[in-house]
């Protein structure tokens, strides 16, 4: 763990060397990850020049996380103050989070509409809701507690899941293993993480939706920046 006193002294290096820094951001389930221009370090908190995008994405996740040859893990940092119509961001509560932190190899979107679902475990079926999905894993929302009193999925087992994407013309059906399992607090709601094996027709379904979902994706982060820039104006 790297103490307070230490992490300024590196990101002061960073400063120093103008050693490149790249963010790490998600939205919609899509990374934001451009590089930045460190600005100013001052008694625990770090200002910088970011992208756009990237200034949208720390707005609403009010984190970021940071990487560079000179630090020696990704660090993570609250944002404290992001102007978005200037591109600019100060950060503060600095701590490392390992390396594992922008890795994950598949990416997971949201869908635009909502996306019907139905698990099958060869007895009982349920229905849910797509909360996201890649080209090898998916995660549905469910009240199948509320209405049959439990939810009697358990982690690891094997499922049958259907849903139709907006671009295709059939009923999917993916074999699936039940990796993770959580309840919403103080609801009826779980949320189901299911590992999917696609057939090479499917997996090219998926690939083409999510394509198109990135499209979306940037134009509506777009958008978005574009709206905070004219509220800050105003």
């Amino acid at each position: 763990m790297v103490l307070r006193d230490e992490m300024m002294f590196l990101f002061k290096q960073v400063l120093e060397s103008q050693q490149p820094v790249t963010l790490i951001n998600t939205y919609r389930g899509f990374p934001i990850s451009y590089p930045a221009t460190l600005m100013a370090t001052d008694q625990g908190y770090i200002a910088m020049s970011v992208h756009e995008y990237q200034a949208v994405a720390i707005a609403l996740e009010g984190k970021t996380y940071l990487q560079s040859s000179v630090l020696p893990e990704v660090i993570q940092g609250t944002a404290v103050g992001v102007d978005v119509a200037r591109k600019r961001v100060a950060l503060t509560e600095l701590k490392g989070v390992g390396h594992s932190v922008g890795h994950r190899m598949s990416i997971r979107v949201q869908p635009g509409d909502p996306i019907d679902a139905e698990i099958y475990d060869g007895h009982r079926r349920i229905a849910g809701k797509i909360a996201d999905i890649s080209t090898r894993g998916v995660g549905i929302f469910t009240f199948a507690a509320y209405i049959y009193g439990d939810l009697s999925f358990d982690k690891d087992k094997e499922v049958y899941i259907d849903f139709r994407l907006p671009n295709a013309e059939s009923m999917l059906r993916f074999q699936g293993v039940i990796t993770s399992i959580s309840a919403h607090k103080a609801t009826y709601m779980h949320r189901l993480g299911l590992k999917i094996f696609p057939t090479p027709e499917v997996e090219s379904l998926l690939k083409a939706y999510i394509d198109q979902r990135k499209e979306e994706t940037m134009l509506e982060l777009k958008l978005v920046y574009g709206s905070m820039s004219r509220q800050k104006a105003e």
